[in-house]
């Protein structure tokens, strides 16, 4: 199972949060950091600020509906996190979930071998990867301070299990002492992060000491106090919160609009909405509408061979939690109209036919589900297409809490029939439009928005009035009419429904076929009507959208701007024997192909490794970063007599064992060339040198990565002008300029623009580069770059200039700026590159490096006062 582009992008945002945190050693700042790469400021509209809610740890929040993934997006993040850690990091992840049934279901995902979730953390984790719930863990089953060194350990706990009042923490056995965790107590020795009052030899002082990862699913449900308390007395090292509904205090670093989810054939949407006059024509037409749904996925199986059993979900409101009389009503009224009871299934909290049932299985017969709402968490069938409401006329309307449960959509894919691809609830309620508000908060609380959902038919929908007052000569009669309301809603004995009018209506072929022709017709207009709004530029927009200033390309520049097709370079992608191949954009990685380390230079500058751990020392004792152990001379001792003790092939092993676990975490390079490499680099070293490798892992191991990266830029750029030569990388008009720019900081007021506002990022050099162009006639317009957003020369690295240059002779100049004091190799990679671009994209192109006063002996290179001269002959 594959990450989707939207999921894609939400790693992304993470790892480059990461990175933000790694380069602040505070969270507000790295906060502000990450969301200016994005042009989002922090507060003044933008995203809200910070909120450092356990204080020193940091905290981030994944925003995905419901259908979206966020189990696997989860699994898929982990490794991501520990990467950013040090690697003597031990791998435990603490995943809390908020109820006994999504616990039951997280565990049995984690744990099979056969599923995705487990499928995702075994290939990033080599297969060491282990799963505990809260019984082992105090049992020490397969939980032990070497396990954790060694192997991923997720402890799947919920909420409860945790969350606690602290005066009745000790009633709770991971607060208790624990004979089975003393080797725990004996490995780690940091007084300081010992909960006071609580057994050295408790579940909980062990997590702390371990400074675990920490997963919150569903984290709207842990707001309260007790959930800050719950997670402050974990000590987590990072917590990532799962939702689709997030509350103010989260800090949302990823943003999933409804609308890609939809495009990557996730839900079903939208959700149609059918008013029918009756509960018995609720009833037929949602049986009509199943039988319907299950004809036509037949006919699609027969052709992809992909199973689909579409089930109905009744949903009814009983008197009283604990009576079951509705239930069983509803299933005999099913039973007398036809339904075989092996099609029926009545789970509540009391009622549970759906246990230890695959609901997948071609084996399993279940068509039509009886519930309130005890299916709202920890059930997940994509079969689920109907949601039919028995509530009667008079009654409020509450498909709030379930409504997510036939969102999802089966196989991730596009059915060929569009009836396959929505969702659908019926209800016969007076006051439809407090149906649609309910509908609405379902969608909301499932991450969706008003406008996921279409009303069947033409049907106009009232908006909500001010209702008048009434009177004192009416207030008699209101309450007598309300108080018959209740009384007849509390006795709901189903008098109005009789087997015999929905079975006349289903087998009336006449009316059956007018019904379902109409709920199909209403259900294609609909259907068409939400992928054409969905798929317009303007649609939701999603949340980082609306933070953003967004800015069209000027009314007198689109004709110019769209006609363009900018060359970037292509490579020659072969697929198959009898294919002559086609040309993909080039990415820097793809020149790797044929890179080794065998036999490369393995000399590598230590000189400021213990300089460079200094610093690295006083950064993690800074402000509001994360707390890891430092090594300490204690620590050093017990090294320095472990390596001792072994042979001299043992502790370069050992040596070799920490260092590779650091570096090449991008997976870049082969993992033998690495080792073989790491070998050479430290074959030879005494043991005092082997232990300053140890205590200060990730400062060697960043040496030998820069060494390895050296290596590699000097075989892209070499191995790309060869492919270049060889005609397999080919300059392809293709990149078409963006529709709208969303920059940070902008400016408005410099004439010519590309776009309505430019970004306004620019040094007082820059500024006079850009006054030397505007300040041609030639020029048609000029665009400032946004790096990672606009275009890019790509080649053996991704080459951002700083300006995109039209002229009135049809001329198209990518324009470096460069001060003087960045006369340097960085310089001259970017020169040569974008001479070449300039000479494979051809005579209507230009490449040029300014400089303000420095000669730099390059083609292409200029002084500002020769580029004036260049540019107004252009």
């Amino acid at each position: 199972m594959e990450l989707k582009n939207y999921q894609k992008k939400v790693i992304a945002d993470l790892q480059n949060y990461l990175h933000s945190l790694k380069q602040s050693a505070n969270l507000a700042e790295a906060w502000k950091n990450y969301w200016q790469t994005k042009d989002i400021a922090v507060g003044n509209g933008g995203v809200p600020a910070y909120k450092d809610n356990i204080q020193g740890v940091p905290a981030v929040c994944m925003k995905v509906p419901t259908g979206g993934g966020k189990t696997f997006l989860a699994c898929s993040a982990i490794k991501h996190i520990f990467d950013f850690m040090p690697a003597e990091k031990p791998k435990l992840v603490v995943w809390l979930v908020p109820s006994d049934p999504i616990l039951e279901q997280t565990l049995k995902n984690l744990s099979n071998p056969d599923h995705p979730y487990k499928q995702a953390l075994d290939r990033d984790f080599g297969g060491r990867v282990q799963v505990l719930n809260k019984a082992m863990l105090l049992n020490g089953q397969g939980f032990s301070a070497d396990s954790v060194q060694h192997i991923l350990t997720i402890c799947v706990l919920s909420f409860d299990s945790l969350r606690i009042n602290s005066g009745r923490r000790y009633d709770r056995k991971i607060y208790q002492e624990n004979s089975n965790l003393a080797d725990f107590a004996a490995f780690y020795k940091n007084d300081e992060v010992l909960l006071e009052g609580t057994p050295e030899t408790a579940l909980i002082q062990v997590l702390r000491h371990l400074r675990p990862v920490t997963i919150v699913d569903e984290s709207h449900n842990a707001t309260s106090a007790l959930s800050v308390e719950m997670l402050n007395n974990i000590y987590p090292s990072f917590i990532l919160e799962l939702t689709a509904t997030p509350k103010s205090n989260s800090n949302v670093v990823s943003y999933v609009d409804a609308r890609e989810l939809k495009k990557e054939n996730m839900v079903k949407l939208p959700v149609i909405v059918y008013k029918r006059n009756s509960r018995e024509s609720v009833i037929a037409d949602a049986i009509q509408l199943r039988g319907k749904l299950e004809q036509k996925a037949l006919e699609e199986e027969a052709v992809t061979g992909n199973y689909i059993r579409p089930i109905v979900l009744f949903q009814a409101q009983p008197r009283s939690n604990d009576d079951n009389t509705t239930f069983d009503k509803i299933k005999n009224l099913l039973l007398e109209i036809g339904i075989p009871e092996e099609e029926i299934a009545i789970k509540t909290g009391e009622i549970k036919d759906l246990k230890n049932v695959d609901l997948l299985s071609k084996a399993c017969a279940v068509r039509y589900i009886i519930t309130v709402n005890a299916l709202k968490e920890g059930w997940d069938c994509p079969f689920a297409y109907i949601l039919a409401s028995l509530a009667n006329k008079t009654s409020a309307v509450d498909v709030e809490q379930i409504l997510g449960r036939v969102l999802r959509q089966p196989y991730t894919r596009q059915h060929q029939h569009f009836l396959l691809n929505s969702s659908y609830v019926l209800s016969c309620s007076n006051d439809f439009r407090n149906t649609l508000d309910s509908i609405v908060k379902g969608l909301n609380g499932a991450g969706f928005s008003r406008k996921d959902y279409r009303v069947g038919g033409d049907e106009e929908v009232p908006a909500k009035e001010q209702q008048p007052q009434p009177q004192p000569q009416q207030q008699e009669e209101l309450f007598n009419n309300i108080e018959n309301a209740v009384e007849n809603n509390n006795d709901d004995d189903f008098t109005d429904i009789t087997p015999e009018n929905i079975k006349e209506q289903i087998d009336n072929t006449d009316e059956q076929s007018q019904s379902l022709t109409d709920m199909e017709n209403q259900a294609a207009q609909q259907t068409q009507k939400y992928t054409e709004e969905t798929s317009g530029e303007n649609f939701m927009g999603g949340t980082e959208a609306q933070m953003h200033h967004r800015f069209k390309i000027r009314t007198e520049n689109i004709e110019s701007a769209k006609a363009l097709r900018l060359p970037k370079f292509c490579i020659k992608a072969d697929f198959g024997l009898f294919d002559d191949g086609a040309f993909n954009y080039l990415e820097p990685e793809n020149l790797l192909e044929g890179f080794r380390l065998t036999g490369q230079d393995a000399n590598v500058n230590f000189k400021l490794a213990s300089g460079e751990m200094y610093s690295v020392d006083i950064a993690q004792s800074g402000e509001a970063v994360p707390q890891y152990r430092m090594v300490t001379d204690s620590d050093k001792k017990k090294l320095r007599e472990y390596l001792g003790s072994l042979p001299q092939e043992r502790q370069i092993a050992t040596c070799i064992d920490a260092i590779c676990a650091v570096i090449n975490r991008k997976n870049a390079y082969r993992s033998t060339d690495i080792r073989d490499y790491v070998k050479r680099v430290i074959d030879g070293l005494h043991s005092d040198d082997l232990l300053a490798m140890l205590t200060a892992k990730e400062t060697y191991a960043k040496k030998i990565q820069e060494k390895i990266d050296k290596l590699a830029a000097v075989y892209k750029q070499k191995r790309f002008m060869q492919l270049l030569d060889e005609g397999e990388i080919e300059c392809c008009e293709r990149y078409e300029v963006l529709d709208f720019i969303t920059p940070l900081d902008f400016t408005d007021a410099l004439p010519k623009s590309l776009y309505e506002a430019e970004k306004n990022d620019m040094n007082e050099y820059e500024h006079k580069v850009l006054d030397v162009i505007i300040g041609q006639s030639n020029i048609v317009w000029w665009h400032r770059i946004i790096e990672r957003q606009g275009f890019c020369i790509n080649g053996f690295i991704n080459h951002y200039p700083d300006f995109l240059v039209l002229t009135k002779n049809g001329k198209v100049l990518l324009i470096e700026a460069k001060g003087d004091h960045l006369a340097n190799d960085d310089s001259e990679n970017k020169l040569l590159l974008g001479r070449k671009w300039q000479e494979a994209a051809g005579r209507d192109y230009r490449y040029m490096m300014v400089f303000e006063k420095k000669e730099f002996q390059h083609d292409g290179a200029y002084t500002l006062d020769e580029f004036a001269e260049v540019i107004k002959k252009l």
